[in-house]
């Protein structure tokens, strides 16, 4: 089973599985068909993480977040360059990730994971209406960039939906690739084009920032119990601590179960979201600082006891800031019979990245030094500094046995919102029992740290705004299935290990299975 955020990804990782790959075979397939078929969420030039299941049991955290060049300061980056531009790029990962994680648990060899993706870039793909929407979006930003010109005909139009969309330089590194491996982005051609990219436009990455990556950690997964399952997700500077933060809380402010009152659990989702990334702000984890006895504190339950009584007060919340991006980010999952489960993120920060592009292969640059405070902060602005996240792939385990099995895996799309949309996800399958497809399609709330909450119809009724009113500062409406409010991706395994696929209506994703037993494959869209 796969669930990707676009339909030409969810073909190349059961193009994989039918080549006799694993399901991590199709997660790496599929992600970097990913990099080709949504540049307005990942690439070549972005950061990926991830959460593996082995099939022994086994658990790892693949981190591949991002640093900044060795030469990014207050001093060298204006703070309109960190959000625009040569200068707001990270050091990329996401060749480095998904190359290790063939290297270590696939069964195919890069070049043949990579063939779905040279094609899409060769032969291109037709955009959906949502990607034409994406580039009128960001037309101004892309417009004052050289990056413009890859999203524009001939004619200087730019793509409509239903054009097809070829990407011949994007597909000569990715040749490169499979023939050279990753060493040629990091150390080879791809590298000294990167390099140069950057000195001619005035940006900071250079060749000893790109050779200083390495392969990716593979760390333990930090984990709660929640309602007699355990989830695992991954650590910072990932967006984990907050989704586990959030589950504790709700566990600890209700009986098992959601309420009978469906504006009461939204309210009740609306204080967790707040308060949890409220804790954030006041006590940021970062992964120089992480251990056992962190986790513990983060995550005990004296900090959850504390956090419940405050939200049991019912006091309202103060204005404050908390400018949030619209939903970008991508995410995928793949799950096999013999228990490989994938729960993958992949992004370049904001909805086209730093809006350029490399001159000579044509991917984006991530912007993720946006994410890099330029006041005193843990993650503060800085050579080799660490950029935040809020990416937080999971999966959810349910007792069996003497032992636990993989039930739910799922991940998101959307800046902040991944954490408040995999709760919707997570509390609608486990606490009010839905499908899984009607707990992605149903509305969802999100309460920023300005103090405003956004509400999705059908949910924004009368009586919810009231109650919200009582502890926030605005009620905002958004339109249902509403593209800022993120996207997920999920697969549910039953305990007969049969499997259930849903992909967020949000966006363009789509969820398929192959019987490996039979000749067709069947699927189903959010």
């Amino acid at each position: 089973m796969v669930a990707t955020a676009f339909p030409a990804a969810s073909e190349a990782a059961l193009w994989a599985f039918r080549a006799g790959g694993s399901a991590i075979d199709a997660a790496v397939a599929a992600a970097w068909a990913l990099a080709v078929c949504e540049p307005g969420a990942s690439g070549l030039g972005g950061q990926t993480v991830a959460l593996v299941r082995l099939a022994s049991g086994r658990t790892l955290a693949v981190d591949g977040h991002s640093r900044a060049p060795a030469a990014a300061s207050k001093l060298s980056v204006r703070r309109v360059e960190q959000r625009l531009g040569y200068r707001a790029c990270t050091v990329p990962t996401t060749p480095a990730v998904l190359a290790a994680l063939q290297r270590r648990h696939c069964r195919l060899p890069l070049a043949t994971l990579l063939e779905p993706a040279i094609r899409l870039a060769a032969g291109g793909y037709r955009l959906t209406p949502l990607q034409h929407r994406q580039l009128r979006w960001c037309e101004a930003g892309l417009l004052a960039t050289p990056a413009a010109s890859r999203f524009r005909q001939r004619s200087g139009r730019l793509y409509a939906a239903g054009d097809v969309f070829r990407q011949p330089r994007l597909a000569d590194a990715l040749r490169r690739i499979a023939r050279h491996d990753t060493d040629d982005f990091y150390r080879g051609a791809i590298a000294q084009a990167i390099a140069g990219d950057m000195r001619a436009r005035g940006g900071l990455l250079d060749e000893a920032d790109l050779a200083a990556v390495r392969e990716p950690d593979e760390r333990e997964p930090v984990t709660v119990g929640y309602r007699g399952r355990r989830v695992l997700t991954v650590p910072p500077p990932g967006g984990g601590i907050e989704l586990l933060l959030a589950l504790k809380l709700l566990e600890r402010l209700g009986p098992d179960g959601a309420p009978d009152a469906a504006a009461s659990w939204s309210a009740r989702l609306a204080d967790v979201v707040h308060t949890t990334f409220a804790e954030r702000e006041r006590q940021p984890a970062h992964p120089d600082d992480w251990a056992p006895a962190l986790g513990d504190r983060l995550l005990g339950d004296e900090r959850a006891v504390e956090l419940a009584g405050r939200l049991s007060a019912a006091r309202p919340v103060a204005a404050g800031a908390g400018r949030e991006e619209p939903g970008e980010t991508t995410h995928l999952c793949t799950a096999d019979a013999e228990g490989n489960v994938v729960s993958l993120t992949q992004s370049i920060q904001s909805l086209f990245g730093a809006k350029v592009a490399n001159d000579r292969y044509g991917f984006l640059y991530n912007n993720y030094l946006t994410t890099c405070p330029r006041r005193p902060h843990r993650y503060r602005l800085d050579g080799r500094c660490r950029a935040r996240s809020n990416a937080a792939p999971a999966l959810v385990l349910a007792p069996e046995g003497g032992s636990m099995r993989p039930a739910l895996v799922l991940g998101a799309a959307g800046s902040r919102r991944i954490v408040s949309s995999m709760l919707h996800v997570v509390t609608g399958v486990l606490d009010r029992r839905l499908e899984l497809g009607d707990a992605l399609a149903g509305p969802r709330v999100h309460a920023r740290l300005s103090g405003r909450v956004w509400v999705e119809r059908p949910a924004a009724t009368a009586e919810l705004s009231r109650e919200l009113a009582q502890r926030f500062v605005a009620v905002d409406i958004r339109p249902r299935h509403s593209y800022d409010m993120g996207a997920v991706q999920a697969i549910e395994i039953q305990a007969d290990g049969s499997m259930v696929g849903a992909a967020d209506p949000r966006r363009d994703g789509t969820a398929l299975a192959l019987d490996r037993g039979a000749p067709t494959c069947s699927g189903r869209t959010g």
